[in-house]
């Protein structure tokens, strides 16, 4: 049923008289892309990518940034015993796995809501997250939902984030991710379990599977697959060098056996070394699982990867009255040259 996917772009043209071409007329291509399940928008012009940025940038700043920050950080390992909250409730007092610890957000915005540390380094550049870091923080989180849904049951909706460093969001620059446990979906979720179902009772067959065989046939988003994971360059990304993953084989992160967390582990490890590679350096992560305990055959988990801005004291957001407000991303990076070159990454490793 591959064929029901339908990959909608729009070319547009912009005209102009531009003084670096002497004023001479110039042309630049717009292209209008449609998400091909949610019919969400973007917009792709690469020729933004050279806009002048008057904000400075200054060399060794993220150094700096790293250096100042160490000291006090609530979560290196000789501050993290007396300085983060532990868990109340029947719970243990915090969890570790390996090099990773897991204990409550300190300003929660859900009634379940944790921290996972991914290293005890305080900084890690994308190229530094090995596999094994993963496998522990993800084995840690993953415990730490479980064992809030044995105590609470309507804390079926799970999520598993990461804003890494301030230009995404990130108040404190150790690495460390964010564990959700809500009563109800985001909007998010809701919009792409709602939309995966009406695909299943359209076509009798899986959005996400047929997404993966439609993309392995054209080959010019896929960037790779480890174990039952599989890692695409979105065709209507949401923010810049968007990349998703894909769980085909289950519906949500309570589905989760130890290989695939493993899998995942190891996929995500590659995808931030090939963000690395394309001077990527700031990023945002998040997973879109349906309810827990799973079993839903329209759907399949899935998790998104967006880069950041480059740390500086100044910088030129990418997330402004467009994204913001008319929901609408534009974008500088053509996906099909992110998988092109993330794909290495893969290859590689």
């Amino acid at each position: 049923m591959a064929r029901s996917i339908r990959f909608e772009e729009t070319v547009e043209k912009a005209v102009l008289r531009g003084p670096a071409e002497g004023f001479e007329e110039v042309t630049q291509e717009i292209s209008i892309r449609k998400d091909p399940l949610t019919g969400d928008r973007c917009r792709i012009n690469i020729q933004r990518a050279r806009r002048p940025k008057q904000a400075p940038k200054t060399l060794g700043e993220l150094q700096r940034l790293v250096e100042e920050s160490r000291k006090g950080c609530f979560f290196c390992p000789e501050n993290l015993e007396r300085m983060t909250p532990k868990f109340s409730g029947g719970m243990p007092e915090r969890i570790v796995v390996g090099r990773s610890t897991v204990f409550p957000n300190l300003y929660p915005f859900s009634p379940h809501h944790a921290v996972a540390t991914v290293s005890t380094e305080h900084f890690l550049g994308l190229d530094q997250v090995s596999p094994a870091m993963l496998e522990d923080c993800l084995t840690a989180c993953m415990r730490y939902l479980r064992l809030v849904f044995e105590q609470d049951p309507r804390a079926k909706w799970w999520q598993i984030s990461w804003n890494y460093l301030p230009p995404a969001a990130a108040s404190i620059v150790h690495p460390h991710l964010q564990v959700l446990a809500d009563y109800r979906p985001t909007p998010a979720v809701a919009r792409l379990l709602a939309a995966s179902r009406r695909y299943h009772r359209r076509n009798g067959s899986s959005y996400w599977r047929d997404i993966i065989e439609e993309e392995d046939r054209i080959g010019e988003r896929l960037i790779g697959s480890v174990g039952g994971t599989v890692w695409i360059a979105s065709f209507a990304p949401r923010g810049s060098a968007e990349v998703m993953g894909i769980v085909p084989d289950v519906s949500s992160l309570g589905e989760l056996d130890p290989g695939q967390v493993s899998d995942l582990a190891t996929a995500l490890s590659r995808v931030l070394s090939g963000y690395q590679s394309i001077g990527v350096r700031s990023f945002n992560m998040a997973t879109f699982s349906g309810p827990c305990p799973g079993g839903d055959p329209a759907y399949a988990l899935n998790v998104r990867l967006v880069s950041r801005p480059i740390p500086s004291p100044f910088y030129v957001g990418d997330d402004g009255f467009m994204e913001k407000l008319q929901q609408e991303p534009v974008i500088d990076r053509l996906p099909e040259e992110v998988a092109r070159r993330l794909s290495r990454a893969f290859a590689h490793l």
